[in-house]
């Protein structure tokens, strides 16, 4: 695996979970993996990316023009792509993974999240999905994707889908992909 999707906050949840992304952004330096994300400076992606660097690893951006304008990307990052619209965004994003990580996160992740299980379903991509349920932030979605395929809604989990609960969960599953 050369460069990991990592889709995240922007904001600061109400849990800890820093201690989490510092062991994240180790292992990514350690093993010579892009961090590949959507280019901001604040709340958890701000976090993740610094942290990242200081580990001398190497990040990625992906931003959309609106944001780039405002100046909430960071100068530190090793290469940033300046889109016009967040569907160019994810596009990019998702063509150069050679996985995704979906952490804790709001609308905006969860968009990102769909949006590559979507692709994953209809087989468009094979890449792992790695999901960190930290704290039961993605619980209720997962329900509903189970129930969804109970219901006959969809045919089928994709078998890419991985959800890890546990920090040593989330690397292990990363370390055996890599």
């Amino acid at each position: 695996m050369k460069k990991l999707a990592v889709f995240l906050s922007s904001g600061e949840p109400s849990f800890e979970i820093k201690a989490d992304l510092e062991q994240i952004a180790h292992f990514l330096a350690e093993q010579k993996i892009c961090m590949l994300y959507g280019g901001g400076k604040i709340g958890l992606m701000g976090y993740l990316s610094q942290k990242v660097k200081e580990y001398h690893g190497f990040v990625e951006g992906v931003t959309v023009e609106m944001f780039h304008k405002k100046k909430y990307t960071p100068d530190y990052i090793d290469f940033v792509k300046v889109e016009t619209n967040f569907y160019d965004r994810k596009r990019k994003l998702n063509n150069h993974a050679d996985a995704f990580l979906i952490l804790p996160g709001g609308i905006g992740t969860a968009d990102e999240f769909f949006d590559v299980l979507n692709l994953a379903s209809l087989g468009l991509i094979t890449q792992r999905i790695i999901v960190y349920n930290k704290n039961d932030c993605w619980t209720d979605l997962l329900l509903w994707i189970d129930k969804a395929k109970k219901m006959k809604m969809l045919r089928t989990i994709p078998k890419n889908l991985v959800i890890a609960v546990s920090i040593d969960e989330l690397i292990f599953s990363l370390k055996s992909y890599v």
